[in-house]
């Protein structure tokens, strides 16, 4: 059978460029999902736990693949740095503010990175930038919230178990459950209190409607509180009585003054002895004087020389208070 080379060899070289094409494009794939052959710059979070975040994992903003992380560096004890490739495209909605929290892809996914805007206007984020970070809820707070949790079930059970052991064993607790007469009469307090409520209620109506009154200066009350000529006629009579206060007390000051100095009329009437006796003497006198001149009065009404002058007298007198009775000028 005659044997063709170079056919053979034409089909080992189109074997050989379709797989290096294949393993060029798988290599392409994989690149361009790794960000490998896209323009991007570099940022840094740091995290105190990444939850097994690795190299590779997507970093997402709003649900959409923005980068990769780069780098995982443990920096001391307590801190992960994550280095992240961000896309150029993403880097003007990726602002310095923006929060990076760890997350999964899904229930049971990948570990990733998503980014949060922050509060407030911030410009975006440059190639160096050190993006803040939240620390999520891992599974041990998780596990160790459900354990608390369960503690707190637990004690809340047995607490209603012993509350219903009570309960079931409470013989006064059924009598007054099956107390028709006690239903009546809370039945009945039920009603005097919704009553009471609508008494209640028609106060407060007619309370708003008294102040409402007040207010547009209507009744006694409003006009007291409201007329601004009353508040000047009170204010002009507050301000009279100050100062006929402060001039009553300018003349007690006066009086006390002579009554510790000795001198003026009051101090002599108030604590001169001598001149209070004379006084006192006086005022004998005149009234002595006064039932002399009544008694000398008497006697001249009884001469018979001015008897007739006294009659005259007495008689025009009357005729001038009778006058205005009967409506006649009096002469």
């Amino acid at each position: 059978m005659p044997q063709r080379p170079t056919g053979n060899y034409v089909k080992l070289g189109l074997f050989v460029v379709v797989g290096m094409a294949c393993l060029l494009a798988t290599l392409y794939l994989l690149g361009r999902q790794q960000n490998l052959f896209s323009r991007s710059l570099m940022v840094q979070a740091d995290f105190r736990n990444v939850s097994g975040l690795l190299t590779g994992n997507n970093v997402r903003l709003g649900g959409i693949t923005v980068g990769t992380v780069r780098e995982i560096a443990l920096r001391n004890d307590s801190t992960v740095r994550v280095f992240i490739n961000l896309n150029r495209d993403a880097q003007p909605f990726v602002h310095q503010n923006a929060v990076a929290t760890i997350g999964t892809d899904g229930l049971v996914g990948n570990t990733i990175i998503n980014l949060a805007p922050g509060r407030g206007a911030a410009p975006p984020v440059q190639a160096g930038d050190q993006l803040r970070t939240r620390q999520p809820l891992g599974v041990e707070d998780l596990l160790g919230t459900l354990d608390i949790s369960n503690k707190n079930l637990v004690g809340i059970t047995q607490d209603l178990r012993q509350i219903t052991g009570k309960l079931n064993g409470s013989r006064a607790l059924w009598e007054l459950l099956d107390d028709r007469a006690l239903a009546d009469n809370l039945r009945r307090s039920l009603r005097n209190a919704a009553a009471a409520s609508a008494q209640l209620n028609a106060a407060s109506r007619d309370v708003a409607g008294l102040t409402g009154g007040v207010r547009r200066g209507r009744g006694p009350l409003g006009y007291l509180l409201t007329d601004s000529a009353f508040g000047r006629q009170l204010n002009h009579a507050s301000r009279r009585l100050a100062g006929s206060s402060d001039t009553l007390n300018a003349l007690l000051s006066g009086v006390k003054t002579q009554l510790r100095a000795g001198a003026g009329p009051l101090h002599t009437l108030l604590a001169d002895t001598a001149a209070s006796r004379q006084l006192r003497r006086t005022l004998q006198h005149a009234e002595q004087g006064t039932a002399g001149f009544s008694r000398s009065m008497d006697a001249l009404q009884h001469n018979f020389l001015l008897r007739g002058y006294l009659r005259r007298q007495q008689k025009k007198a009357a005729r001038k208070q009778a006058a205005p009775l009967a409506g006649h000028p009096a002469n």
